[in-house]
């Protein structure tokens, strides 16, 4: 077994554990992992024990963790229906990084029941859950060619908003959108 494996063993332990500082220590350790794309999917089943939980701060992280385990390319089965959750979720560092999630996790599963609730974002106040939910739409339609008339006209109407990431990011979007569906 290798230093990393053994390493991820630990960390994989630590998740689980009941000890709140022990498993917070653990989630940080693993997003170092993840950093250096070091990490597998081993940690994705108590991760999503850990998008359930009541604090904020965990669910925050474990979010984080499971969109850089679908960017690192590190993901079996994904938890897709308690992200399409988390975008509902009281916190928007948790929101935001539920839809980064589902947009890094795009092509993994055929599944479009995420279009709605990331349409519902487009309203957030938050300009950031607004990119990150702008970005994953367009990631849906880019590798899944899903798309779907009812965001195109939120998507237009963020053509002019106030963040540029908001905007810019809108155009890009309805770039990926309109030539899968030419009524839209």
């Amino acid at each position: 077994m290798s230093m990393t494996s053994e390493r991820q063993n630990a960390i994989n332990d630590g998740l689980c554990s009941s000890d709140r500082e022990r498993m917070l220590d653990a989630l940080n350790a693993l997003n170092e992992l993840l950093r250096a794309r070091e990490a597998d999917s081993s940690s994705l089943r108590p991760l999503t024990a850990l998008l359930r939980d009541g604090d904020a701060e965990v669910r925050r992280a474990a979010t984080w963790s499971v969109a850089k385990l679908a960017q690192n390319k590190a993901v079996d089965d994904a938890p897709l229906d308690f992200l399409i959750t988390l975008l509902a979720d009281e916190d928007e560092e948790v929101r935001e990084n539920a839809a980064w999630a589902l947009g890094e996790l795009a092509g993994a599963s055929g599944k479009d029941e995420a279009i709605e609730p990331l349409n519902v974002l487009l309203d957030d106040a938050n300009a950031q859950v607004r990119g990150m939910a702008v970005w994953a739409l367009g990631r849906m339609a880019e590798r899944m060619q899903l798309a779907h008339r009812s965001s195109v006209p939120r998507l237009e109407a963020l053509l002019d908003d106030r963040s540029l990431y908001v905007s810019k990011g809108a155009a890009w979007t309805l770039e990926r959108i309109r030539p899968l569906d030419p009524q839209a």
